[in-house]
């Protein structure tokens, strides 16, 4: 290993054995124990899969990922809490790791008492701990609670007791390990900030592990994405966040598909559960159509002669199923079905553009038999589609065991009916659905497609555009709009939001008093004009989101990149860079505000 990394690990695992039953786990103490490799799957749980990873020196590193993902696994691994079931891991120099709040702090003892031990345990006495634990009461801010027990204290001062011990011994590696969320805005931007000069130095390593990932790239300079196990994503953090905002989408999607499957086995009890297919036609890069596409029919032709209607003309959309056939089929409900309709004269039903934060349509076939399964990879699907507009989408067959293969690009001329006879064993490889950074690189885009950013412009004083802009000079922002929806009848919001380096988001303005009605206009302006702009000198990106009536009043929790609320979203639309020719800012300056002041004397 180079001298430059502070930690390098290859192939590195860790497997759990699963018990149904505490007498089985009883008995697993007793018995040979059993190499991972000897355990049939079903037995064990795969916290890791094969994780290579090296860090270097200096470097500020952010672990996301979902709950379970293993996060805190390769934490513990790193930290020799724990050791891998296979692989190998060198760490070299000194850690301190903040994995769970209290950990080696005793709720009896004082706060200086426990810190004196935690100084003690690393070696440290005398007055140099008596330095560094002064050091560390005032940076946390509890002066007054110093020698009172742990016990007394919030969730909030004993991670910043922990915290501020931790780091004022300037460690060559610092875990940590969600901690720093359970603390107020203020003392989280003041941790950064301290986590920012021990790394300048060079002299300290950050690993954090943290949920909040628009905050851990804010510190990390370097994002690593773990899902089930494995690296699913690892470098810029721009880059990595926008993989992993679309992952979730995806990941949605799937969660939709697993309870429509399951509903599906719940109504047909009597026959053999069996995995599903998915035949789906996708936007590319999951961008709305700029006119629905009409199926004027879809269906099967099977290797035994018989064909299989898709259900496009059934109102409710339920599974359809072709005497005789081995297959049933069911429209996906949670992707964007319109009401069927005549098309000049032909009967036809719209894959809308708009509706569903997924822009495709799609088919779930149920395999009802052993042979079903087995005709399946030799049928062919049939298509007749029509578009008001050019369309590019792919025709993709998901295979019951999760491969994909990519049947045929979809280019469709508009106004004409177009027939496709495409073979679902015939397209390029298939492949693992997984998620990745490299499969999202276009990523960046979200939102239900009811009413959609068609263009976006940054202008001067002069009124040209221009993306090299002067703090305190007139700038106006403008973005073009396109209504989809018919239907839509309210004000919606939109959102300008300006992040530093792409990352720190730190300054907003939003507009809620556009209204929306179906006799309106389907395209307008939207303009945001900046008298004396306030952005400090820096590089800068405009993120923009549209979203319905309410939206930010009423927000509701749930995750934007899958909120039907959110019409469109677009990350980083533009880039432009802020320069200041007085004195006022200084490094990391966010904003330089005007204000209207007033002066009076002492004697009014």
């Amino acid at each position: 290993m180079s001298d430059d990394y502070l930690i390098h690990t290859r192939g590195l695992t860790k497997t759990y054995r699963m018990h149904k039953r505490p007498s089985a786990r009883l008995a697993s103490l007793f018995s040979r124990d059993k190499a991972s490799s000897e355990l049939v799957p079903g037995e064990v749980f795969h916290a890791l899969r094969g994780i290579d990873l090296d860090i270097r020196r200096g470097e500020k590193v952010a672990i996301i990922g979902r709950n379970g993902a293993g996060k805190s696994t390769l934490l513990k691994i790193i930290t020799g809490v724990i050791k891998p079931t296979t692989g190998t891991i060198d760490v070299r120099g000194k850690s301190h790791a903040l994995l769970s709040l209290g950990a080696g702090f005793h709720p009896d003892f004082t706060g200086r008492e426990n810190a004196e031990a935690f100084l003690a345990h690393m070696g440290i006495g005398g007055r140099q701990a008596e330095a560094l634990l002064a050091d560390a009461v005032a940076f946390a801010e509890i002066e007054e609670h110093i020698d009172q027990p742990l016990k007394t204290y919030s969730t909030g001062m004993q991670a910043r007791l922990m915290f501020a011990v931790s780091t004022a011994l300037n460690p060559e590696l610092l875990v940590i390990d969600e901690v720093l969320g359970v603390g107020d805005a203020y003392f989280q931007n003041k941790s950064f900030e301290r986590i920012r000069e021990m790394c300048a130095s060079g002299n300290t390593t950050l690993l954090l592990v943290s949920h909040d990932i628009y905050s851990a790239a804010k510190l990390a300079n370097r994002i690593v994405w773990i899902e089930k196990g494995r690296v699913m994503g690892d470098g810029d953090p721009v880059d990595t966040i926008k993989a992993y905002e679309n992952s979730i989408r995806l990941q949605e999607d799937a969660r939709q598909k697993q309870k429509l499957a399951l509903d599906f086995r719940r109504q047909a009890s009597d026959r053999k559960s069996m995995l599903p297919a998915f035949i789906e036609i996708r936007a590319r890069g999951n961008e709305p159509a700029k006119s629905p596409v009409y199926f004027a029919d879809a269906g099967l032709f099977m290797p035994d002669g018989k064909s299989v209607e898709f259900p496009i003309f059934k109102n409710d959309g339920s599974a359809l199923t072709s005497s005789g056939s081995a297959v049933s089929v069911q429209l996906l409900p949670h992707l964007p079905w319109g009401p069927v309709q005549e098309v000049d004269g032909t009967p036809a039903r719209p894959w809308n553009n708009f509706g569903a934060v997924e822009h495709k349509a799609g088919f779930a076939i149920f395999p009802l038999s052993e042979a079903g399964l087995a005709q399946l990879d030799s049928a062919t699907l049939y298509l007749k589609l029509r578009s008001n507009d050019f369309v590019d989408a792919d025709a993709v067959y998901i295979a019951p065991d999760g491969s994909e293969r990519i049947l045929h690009r979809i280019l469709l001329d508009p106004n004409e009916f177009h027939a496709f006879e495409l073979p679902l064993k015939v397209g390029s490889p298939a492949t693992s659905h997984v998620l990745t950074v490299a499969s999202h690189e276009a990523g960046g885009r979200q939102g239900s497609g009811r009413c959609v950013i068609a263009d976006c412009d940054i202008r001067d004083g002069t009124g040209e555009t221009s993306f090299l802009l002067q703090h305190g000079q007139p700038v106006t922002v403008s973005i073009t709009l396109d209504v989809v929806d018919p239907d839509l009848n309210e004000q919606i919001q939109v959102l300008f939001a300006f992040r530093r380096n792409g990352i720190e988001d730190v300054a907003r303005t939003i507009c809620r008093d556009i209204s929306i009605a179906p006799a309106s206009p389907k395209r307008f302006q939207a303009n945001a004009r900046f008298d004396h702009f306030p952005l400090g000198p820096a590089t800068y990106t405009l993120t923009v989101l549209v979203a319905r009536e309410g939206y930010y009043e009423n927000h509701s929790g749930l995750f934007f990149a899958i909120n039907p609320d959110v019409y469109d979203s677009r990350r980083d639309i533009l880039q432009f860079e802020v320069v200041d020719r007085t004195s006022l800012a200084s490094q990391g300056t966010g904003a330089i505000l005007n204000a209207n002041w007033s002066v009076s004397t002492g004697d009014n």
